[in-house]
């Protein structure tokens, strides 16, 4: 049996910005499916937790339960959030010889951070623990902060990751798709 190599989920195109790639994240259905179904449980609590902090009893230990819905609607957030990012999430990473702009973003909705292109060192791919089912970052948006992906580079004395729902091999790719539109010196080790 011959087994054809698969084409990298994201797509590069040429725009007034320079270079940009757009990638997808992992898409699960079973985590899509598991958070709509938690989300139905997290109502539930969150009704019943908000219709005894509207009408206490004497025996109502109203400062436990407020700090219970404040750590139980942040966690529903979070839910909703995993759930907008994998039905409409992407990151996408424009280059040009200025700068290396990462937006993620999920319905047009998300975070810009841009770095100069003059203070990136050694664009690379790296491999990335974890894989398949275990790797649930990939499942979550990555809005606070450039932290998991195998698409890095050194920017000051910290390094930057992205993408953390590609694959290694695919990272390469990107990476000499990109390396093009940068200084020389991004792309040196």
């Amino acid at each position: 049996m011959h087994v054809a190599p698969e084409e990298p989920r994201f797509q590069v195109t040429a725009t007034s910005e320079g270079l940009q790639a757009a990638i997808p994240p992992k898409r699960s259905v079973f985590a899509i499916l598991f958070l709509m179904a938690w989300l139905g449980g997290w109502a539930f609590g969150e009704i019943q937790v908000v219709g005894q902090l509207l009408s206490p009893s004497e025996k109502t230990p109203i400062a436990f339960l407020a700090l219970w819905l404040a750590g139980w609607t942040a966690g529903g957030v979070l839910a909703v959030g995993a759930i907008l990012w994998q039905l409409g999430g992407r990151e996408l990473v424009t280059v040009n010889s200025s700068s290396l702009v990462h937006r993620v973003e999920a319905f047009g909705l998300g975070r810009t951070r841009i770095y100069a292109a003059a203070k990136i060192k050694a664009l690379r791919a790296t491999q990335e623990p974890g894989g398949g089912f275990s790797n649930q970052q990939a499942w979550m948006p990555p809005f606070f902060g450039p932290g998991s992906g195998p698409l890095a580079f050194d920017y000051g004395s910290r390094t930057i990751r992205l993408a953390p729902s590609m694959d290694e091999a695919e990272a390469k790719d990107l990476v000499r798709r990109l390396a093009a539109s940068l200084p020389s010196a991004a792309s040196e080790i």
